[in-house]
C-alpha cells in the first residue's frame, strides 16, 4: 500500500490542472479591455480562456505516450513547474499574441501533469484503494473549479494580472512530487491501450463533460438568471457542489447498484437536466436542472475513469491517461462550441441541441441490434 503522501500529490496535481481556465475566467473582460480595448470579453479573450483545453484535447494522447518513457519523478515535477511558469507568464502579457502563446504552453504542461497524475493511479493503486482514490480525485477536481473561479474573481478586483498568480500554487506541489518515489518509466512511447475496450467509456466521459460544462458557459445567459449574477452563480455552484458530493460518495453508489445501472442513471440525469435547462423558465427549475446535471456527471466521472484504467496495465497507463485528458477537455471545447455556435438562436438552444444529440446517441445504442446494415458500424465504433 502506498502512503497518503502519494494520494495528496496526485489530488493536488489534478486540482492544478483545473486551474488552466478557471483561474482567469472572471478576468477575461478586463484582459480584453487592457490588451485590445474590447469591452465585455471579446473573441481573443474567449480564445485565451479555451485555448489550453483545445491543446489538451488535440495533444493529450500524444503527450501521454511521450511521458511514459520519462523519469516519472523529474518529469512530474518539471511539468508542474512548467504549468506554474507558463501560467504566470500570461499575467505579464502586453499583447494578445503573448497571452495566447503562454496559454499554448500552459495547455501542453497541464496535459503532461494530468498524464503523470492519472498514470500514477494505475501503477500505484489496485482494487478498492484505486477506486477510492479516483472517487476523491474526481470530487476534488470538480469542487476545485469553483474554488479557483471564486479566488480568481476576488483577485481580479486587484487587477487583471493578479489572478495569474494562482498558477504559482503548482510550485509547492512540484516540490512534494520531486521528493517522492514514483514508478519507473514503463514502456515504449508508441505502446497504446486496446481502443476497442475503452472506446465506450472515453465517449461517455466526453459527453458527460460537455453537458456539465454547458452549465457555467451558458447558464448566466438564461432569461431567469441573466439579470441576477448571484443567482447565476448559485446555479453553477449547485451543479458543481452536487457533482463533487456524488463523486465523493461514488463507492456507495456502486455498492448499492451495478456499474451499468449507475452509468444508465447518470446518463438519464444528464439528459433530463439538459431538457429541463432548455425548457425551464423559473429559477427553481434551473436549479433542479443544474442539480441533475451535476449528479449525473458526478456519478459518471469516477466510474468511467475506473473502467478505462481497469483495461490498462503499467505499460499503457500513460497513453490511457492522455486519452482521458483529451476526452475531458474535448467536452469543455464542445460545450463552448455549442454555446457560441447555437447561442445566437437563444440561450436555451445549446441545451436542447445537446439533449437531442445525447438522446439520439442513447436511442441508437439501445436499438443497435435492430438497425440493419448500420448495426455493425455502430457496434464497431461505440462498443
Amino acid at each position: 500500500m502506498t502512503g497518503i503522501d502519494h494520494r495528496a500529490v496526485i489530488w493536488a496535481a489534478g486540482a492544478c490542472g483545473v486551474m488552466s481556465g478557471a483561474a482567469i475566467a472572471p478576468a477575461i473582460p478586463a484582459i480584453d479591455l487592457a490588451l485590445s480595448g474590447a469591452v465585455g470579453g471579446g473573441f481573443w479573450g474567449r480564445l485565451a480562456l479555451v485555448l489550453p483545453a483545445i491543446v489538451i484535447m488535440g495533444l493529450g494522447p500524444w503527450i501521454g505516450r511521450r511521458t511514459a518513457g520519462l523519469d516519472q519523478r523529474r518529469g512530474f515535477a518539471a511539468a508542474l513547474c512548467a504549468l506554474a511558469g507558463f501560467g504566470v507568464l500570461g499575467g505579464l502579457a502586453t499583447s494578445h499574441g503573448w497571452l495566447l502563446a503562454s496559454r499554448i504552453g500552459l495547455g501542453v504542461s497541464t496535459a503532461a501533469v494530468l498524464c503523470f497524475a492519472t498514470a500514477a493511479l494505475a501503477t500505484l493503486f489496485r482494487g478498492p484503494e484505486r477506486a477510492q482514490v479516483i472517487d476523491r480525485q474526481s470530487a476534488i477536481n470538480t469542487l476545485g473549479g469553483v474554488v479557483f473561479v471564486l479566488a480568481g474573481g476576488v483577485l481580479a478586483q486587484l487587477g487583471w494580472r493578479v489572478p495569474f498568480l494562482l498558477y504559482l500554487l503548482a510550485l509547492p506541489v512540484a516540490w512534494q512530487a520531486a521528493r517522492m518515489a514514483w514508478p519507473a518509466p514503463t514502456a515504449l512511447p508508441d505502446k497504446r491501450p486496446d481502443l476497442a475496450a475503452i472506446r465506450a467509456p472515453i465517449v461517455t466521459l466526453g459527453v458527460a463533460m460537455t453537458a456539465f460544462y454547458l452549465v457555467p458557459v451558458q447558464a448566466p445567459f438564461m432569461p431567469a438568471l441573466s439579470g441576477f449574477p448571484s443567482l447565476a452563480g448559485l446555479t453553477i455552484a449547485s451543479a458543481t457542489l452536487i457533482g463533487g458530493l456524488v463523486s465523493w460518495n461514488s463507492g456507495g453508489l456502486r455498492q448499492a447498484a451495478s456499474d451499468r445501472v449507475v452509468e444508465a442513471g447518470g446518463l438519464a440525469l444528464l439528459l433530463l437536466g439538459l431538457l429541463e435547462f432548455g425548457l425551464g423558465t423559473s429559477v427553481p427549475a434551473l436549479l433542479l436542472a443544474a442539480g441533475m446535471i451535476g449528479a449525473g456527471f458526478g456519478a459518471l466521472l469516477p466510474l468511467t475513469v475506473q473502467r478505462i484504467l481497469a483495461q490498462c496495465g503499467p505499460d499503457t497507463a500513460h497513453a490511457a491517461a492522455g486519452l482521458i485528458a483529451s476526452a475531458l477537455y474535448a467536452g469543455q471545447v464542445g460545450a463552448s462550441a455549442l454555446a457560441f455556435g447555437f447561442g445566437i438562436g437563444g440561450p436555451r438552444l445549446p441545451f436542447l441541441i445537446a439533449a437531442a444529440g445525447l438522446g439520439l446517441g442513447l436511442f441508437l445504442w439501445v436499438n443497435r441490434q435492430q438497425l440493419g446494415p448500420w448495426r455493425h458500424w455502430i457496434v464497431e465504433h461505440m462498443a
